[in-house]
């Protein structure tokens, strides 16, 4: 497998304390990599970080081979893109926070892949005839899926997890984990998904990865 995703000598720190330092992991086409640690290990810190969405102490983040700079900001965070633990989703419809990001220079290229997104509804338990409902007025665990499947609809290289199942009641968690797994690796993406369950991170992915090793301060997030 190429190597799709590089991170070089990582380090991030808060409030003036370093969580964790000198991360090396190399990410490649199609595989799943666990994040693992205690709580205030940096964990979503990290995440962060390689999203873009905050600045490292230390340390690159390389997406075949060329920096986001390089790349251009706009199309890296629509290559890796990170998926928060709670829902975020705006005031409007199902359809409107779905096709949202169709809206964006760079992906007009496409128009709103509607029968993708009802058929990607279904699959994830959420009926396709609640895309005019309010989308806020779902429950934490449908409004989850409903995030899930427009980061699936936006077709990143990259997908960065931040404990997906934590909205999910336990009953709803084995049958979306399923489906997590067989919609990555069918649509041959790549994902780094924080979780601090290690029998979900066995579950899910290739391989672990535990923040731990790098020097974590167990303090901050």
């Amino acid at each position: 497998m190429d190597e799709l995703l590089s991170i070089k000598g990582l380090s991030v720190a808060a409030g003036g304390v370093t969580l964790f330092s000198g991360l090396d992991l190399r990410l490649a086409t199609g595989e799943m990599v666990a994040v693992c640690g205690p709580s205030g290990s940096g964990k979503t810190s990290m995440l962060r970080a390689v999203a873009g969405l905050s600045d490292p102490a230390e340390g690159t983040v390389l997406l075949r081979g060329s920096t986001p700079g390089e790349t251009g900001w706009p199309e890296y965070r629509r290559s890796v893109l990170f998926m928060d633990q709670r829902p975020v989703l705006l005031q409007g419809t199902v359809r409107t926070n779905l096709s949202l990001p169709f809206t964006y220079a760079v992906n007009r290229e496409r128009a709103f892949p509607e029968e993708e997104a009802a058929a990607l509804l279904e699959t994830f338990g959420v009926s396709s005839a609640r895309m005019d409902q309010e989308a806020r007025s779902l429950s934490q665990g449908q409004q989850q899926r409903v995030c899930l499947v427009r980061a699936f609809l936006v077709r990143p290289e990259v997908l960065l997890l931040d404990e997906p199942t934590s909205a999910l009641d336990q009953d709803a968690i084995s049958s979306v984990e399923t489906i997590l797994v067989e919609e990555t690796r069918k649509r041959g993406l790549s994902a780094l998904v924080v979780t601090h369950d290690k029998a979900q991170a066995e579950r899910l992915c290739d391989r672990i990865l535990n923040l731990s090793d790098y020097g974590a301060s167990g303090e901050g997030r």
